[in-house]
Formats: C-alpha cells, sequence, structure tokens
C-alpha cells in the first residue's frame, strides 16, 4: 500500500523527483511542485492525448462500417444501427468460432468496434470520463498497455464463457475501472476511498445497465477482474529513470503495434465474412422464391390429377365439369407464370408445365361430348409425368445446394 513517507512526486518543471511535502522543487528551485500527490480537480487534468486517439479510432472505424453497410446497399439509417454481422465481422467483431480456427487479432479488434450509434454514445462517453484520469495518474505509457491488456483479458473471458460474438470497448473500460478502483484502495485516505467507492458505484451501474440491455456482462467482468489486477501491480506516475521509462515506452509501443498488425490481419481477409453473407442472402431469397414455385407445382399436380380423374368418370362428366377443370387449370397456369424466376432448369420446367396446361385447358373447353372430354382427359399423360419427375429431381438438387450453403 501507497505510504506517506518520502512519498515521490515529478517537477512539472524539471520533471526530478522529490518528495511529495516538498514546496519548491530542491532541483531547479522552482514552486512547481503540488504539496500533495492528488487533488480531485488534478485526477481531470494533466494528459490525455492517447484518451483522444482511442476515441479517434473508434468513431472512425464506426463510420467505416456504416459506409460499408451503406455500399452493400443499406440507406442512412446504416449510421445509425449495428452493422450487419458481416461487416461486424470483417472488420474484427470478436467470434468465438473464428478466433478458434486461427484469427486470434479479434481478440484485439473487437475493443475498438461498436454495435450502432448509441452503443459508441455510451462507450465514448465513459472512455472519455474515465481514460484522461488513468492518464494522467499513471502515465500514457501505462494508459496504452492497461487498456489493451485489460481489453484483450475481457475478450479471452468473453470466448471462455459465452458462444456468441461480440464488439465494443465496454470491456478495456470497466478494465481502467478496476485499475482506478484498486489505485484508490492502495492510496488510502478519504480521497482514495471515495476513489474507489465511485469506481465500484460506475462499475454496478455498467453492469446493471448491461443486465437490462442484454450487454456482455462477462466481458465488463472479465475486463473489471484484469484492471483490478493490474492495480496492484502497477505504480501511479509516468516512468521516473531512464531504464523504466524504456521498459514502458517498449510496453506501450507493442501494444500498439498489436492493435496495429490486428487490424492489418483484419484488413488481409476483409470481404470474406460479407462474401459469405451476401451468398447466403441469395441461398435465403431463393430458397423463398423455390418454396413458392414448388407450392404452384403442387396446386398444378392436384389440378392435373383431379383431370385424369374425370376420365375414369366419362359416363357422367359433364360439360361444366369439363369447364371447371379447364378454369383450373388456366389459373394454375397464370399462377406458375407469376412464379419467380430460380434458374435455367425451373425455368425450362414452368415452360413446359405452362404449355401443357394451357393445351390441356383448351381441350377441355372445346369438349362438348363425353367422347371429346374422354379424350382430353387423357392426352399428355406421360409428358406431364415427365415433368413432375422433372420437378422432383430439381427440388431435390435444389434442397442439397441450400444446406451446403448453410453449412459453410
Amino acid at each position: 500500500m501507497f505510504t506517506p513517507k518520502k512519498k515521490l512526486v515529478m517537477c512539472q518543471v524539471c520533471r526530478g523527483l522529490i518528495e511529495a511535502s516538498a514546496k519548491t522543487c530542491p532541483l531547479c528551485g522552482r514552486e512547481s511542485v503540488p504539496r500533495a500527490r492528488l487533488s480531485s480537480a488534478g485526477i481531470t487534468t494533466g494528459g490525455n492525448f492517447f484518451s483522444l486517439v482511442i476515441l479517434t479510432i473508434n468513431i472512425v472505424l464506426f463510420v467505416l462500417m456504416s459506409a460499408a453497410e451503406v455500399r452493400n446497399g443499406g440507406g442512412a439509417e446504416a449510421f445509425l444501427q449495428s452493422a450487419s454481422n458481416g461487416v461486424l465481422d470483417d472488420f474484427g467483431a470478436l467470434v468465438p468460432s473464428m478466433v478458434r480456427a486461427g484469427q486470434w487479432w479479434r481478440l484485439v479488434t473487437f475493443n475498438f468496434l461498436h454495435i450502432g450509434l448509441m452503443h459508441l454514445m455510451f462507450n465514448s462517453s465513459a472512455l472519455f470520463s474515465i481514460g484522461p484520469q488513468v492518464e494522467a495518474i499513471f502515465g500514457s505509457q501505462k494508459f496504452v498497455f492497461a487498456y489493451v491488456a485489460t481489453g484483450i483479458a475481457s475478450g479471452i473471458a468473453s470466448l471462455l464463457f459465452l458462444p456468441g460474438g461480440t464488439a465494443g470497448a465496454s470491456g478495456a473500460i470497466f478494465g481502467l475501472i478496476g485499475l482506478m478502483a484498486v489505485y484508490g484502495y492502495r492510496l488510502g485516505g478519504s480521497f482514495g476511498r471515495a476513489l474507489t467507492r465511485q469506481m465500484l458505484i460506475w462499475a454496478g451501474i455498467g453492469i446493471m445497465f448491461g443486465f437490462f440491455i442484454g450487454a456482455n456482462n462477462v466481458a465488463h467482468v472479465g475486463g473489471f477482474i484484469a484492471g483490478g489486477a493490474l492495480g496492484f501491480v502497477l505504480a501511479p506516475d509516468a516512468p521516473s529513470t531512464a531504464n523504466s521509462a524504456a521498459r514502458w515506452n517498449a510496453s506501450a509501443i507493442g501494444s500498439i503495434a498489436l492493435v496495429a498488425i490486428s487490424f492489418v490481419m483484419a484488413g488481409r481477409v476483409y470481404g470474406t465474412e460479407q462474401a459469405k453473407g451476401g451468398e447466403r442472402e441469395t441461398t435465403v431469397r431463393k430458397a423463398r422464391s423455390a418454396v413458392q414455385f414448388a407450392r404452384v407445382v403442387e396446386d398444378a399436380t392436384n389440378a392435373v390429377n383431379e383431370s385424369f380423374d374425370l376420365n375414369s368418370q366419362s359416363d357422367r362428366a359433364t360439360r361444366d365439369d369439363a369447364l371447371r377443370i379447364a378454369t383450373d387449370l388456366r389459373r394454375v397456369a397464370a399462377d406458375l407464370e407469376k412464379a419467380p424466376a430460380i434458374d435455367e432448369q425451373s425455368n425450362e420446367i414452368r415452360t413446359r408445365l405452362i404449355e401443357l396446361l394451357t393445351r390441356r385447358a383448351t381441350a377441355f373447353e372445346k369438349a362438348e361430348n363425353d367422347s371429346m372430354i374422354a379424350t382430353a382427359a387423357s392426352a399428355d399423360r406421360e409428358s406431364f409425368d415427365a415433368a413432375f419427375n422433372d420437378f422432383a429431381e430439381w427440388e431435390n438438387k435444389t434442397v442439397q445446394d441450400f444446406q451446403r450453403v448453410f453449412e459453410k
């Protein structure tokens, strides 16, 4: 635990280390050191460069995802709503199956993506509140390291305990909250206790809010625990010696490089998931059209079978029966005309059926006696059987094609 004995702080002029109780710097003689290491006002001042950089990255990526949605055919609402799964996955959302398949970089990139404008605004507000505090107290190098490390930890927690995909900066933000909570605990005193209490309240509100909106609280808790663990390891203040500065500069540069490499890796496979999503959407539309076509063919089958049955009743079939059959045949022929186009084979089958149905309807319309009705009823049986058999083969093949697409 930090103690007030010989507490060192950095002179804001010469950057030398002096005791926190000193009113003037013994190295440069300037009154540039506050009497206390911390003040509630001092927390919100100081460097916030990397906090703003992360905010900017989050916003830019959200705009790029929205633009991708617009390019894929979405409207202006793409800038308000969540991106599609294909776009999110291509930009680097955390998808467990893909991570296990070797796309490790998603444990990093998902921390910079957001699912909708409200998600982005909520996390941006939280990051702008907590980020500058951490950066001012621990220094930019430790802030960058803590943000990336706790974000990855939150992703690992989500990967281990949740089957679904996720995205968002909240895991890393909860990591910063956990870091500050432990910092306040180690600092002690009334200010430290107040700081810890405030951070715990923030964490509690965030988790409760997460339950209501269905957010990824596993990532939140994972990030908070990781941040708390770092709070017991990281000392406040920027590095004070050349060696420690070199180490932390290397850590920060390594963290930034890891983020950059992760997005480069995501860029190498960009478009893959959108292509798969487009193929699935095309298949879904084709499946719906196939179902509609099958229903019309089923109606045609029933109408044709009823017309063949009329042959066995020719001794009591009437002119009215023939006209009724003709009307049904023309109705299903018209329905086939309206059925959506699917592929060349189904179009060929549809054309054959329309021709057969129209010819059969005409024959029944012209049938004025029992003999003509019987002749009309017995005509084209083999042709109809061949057309319906071809349809059954096409239907089985199409179903298998659908299954292969959805199994990818």
